[in-house]
This record gives C-alpha cells, sequence and structure tokens, in this order.
C-alpha cells in the first residue's frame, strides 16, 4: 500500500530528475557546464511545486502570447536580433521554465541559457499544442516582469 499521497512521489520524481540531468564541475575547478531538462508541460504543476520559486518563461510570438498563456508566465519574444539580451536578464538564482507552441523555440531558448551560464533551465516540452490538447487553462494578464517571474 502506498504511503504518500500521489503529489508527493510526483514532486519527488520530478526534483529527482532534475538533480540528476545537470551537470556538475570537474575535479579540476574547471567551469560547471549545466545541461537542460526537458520535462513534459503537463507536468508544470509538479514542477511548480517542485520549484514554488521558478520562472515560466513564454518565448512565442507576440500574436501567440495575446491568444492566450499560461498563468503567471513571464514573457520574452522569440526575436532572432534582440533575444539575447533579454534572456541575459533572467535572473540567475531561480530555476527557469520555458515553452512555447510546440517545442522547437523553447529549445532553442533553453540551450542559449544553457551557453550563457544559466545553471537551472527546464524545456517544457510539447509546449501549448500539448497543453491546449488536453484542454488545459489558458490565461490573458499581462506578463509576469521578468525580473520578478513567477511566484
Amino acid at each position: 500500500m502506498n504511503t504518500f499521497p500521489p503529489f508527493s512521489i510526483t514532486a519527488l520524481f520530478v526534483t529527482a530528475l532534475f538533480f540528476f540531468s545537470c551537470g556538475y564541475g570537474t575535479t579540476d575547478g574547471s567551469q560547471n557546464q549545466q545541461q537542460v531538462t526537458e520535462i513534459s508541460i503537463l507536468a508544470l504543476d509538479s514542477l511548480k511545486a517542485a520549484y514554488p520559486d521558478a520562472i515560466l518563461l513564454d518565448v512565442r510570438s507576440d500574436e501567440e502570447w495575446a491568444a492566450g498563456h499560461l498563468q503567471g508566465a513571464s514573457y520574452v519574444s522569440f526575436d532572432w536580433d534582440n533575444r539575447t539580451d533579454t534572456l541575459s536578464e533572467v535572473p540567475w538564482d531561480r530555476t527557469v521554465f520555458v515553452y512555447c507552441e510546440a517545442g522547437g523555440r523553447s529549445g532553442v531558448v533553453t540551450e542559449e541559457l544553457r551557453i550563457i551560464g544559466h545553471p537551472h533551465t527546464i524545456d517544457l516540452i510539447g509546449g501549448m499544442e500539448r497543453w491546449m490538447e488536453n484542454k488545459r487553462p489558458l490565461d490573458f494578464d499581462v506578463p509576469v516582469p521578468l525580473a520578478h517571474g513567477a511566484h
């Protein structure tokens, strides 16, 4: 008989997955090389519970954002020319969950965050397409300022 509530097991799994997927510094003292973790967007509730201070980052177009987004999301337009300047403003002391429409752009952005050294990045694979296929709720509020992130 399972003595843990289902939420606890899920949160524990997500935490373990994130912990074991991160790269760690080498014994020679070289810089820590992080990896990007990929987790289904449908695990977002468990991820938020495991990382309550995480930033939820939408990297779609302005039109896609306006059509509906995830509650509590910050927004960085997937602009090829100016995106990296904005990404450098993402707080480094907090985990970042990144999503887009289907998963391609979030993969690019999570890799860019990894390259510039952000230590805690999760790509929410499946994106808004999978979210909508599963009839999950949409939000239409203004974006959470990037410096504050979602709480």
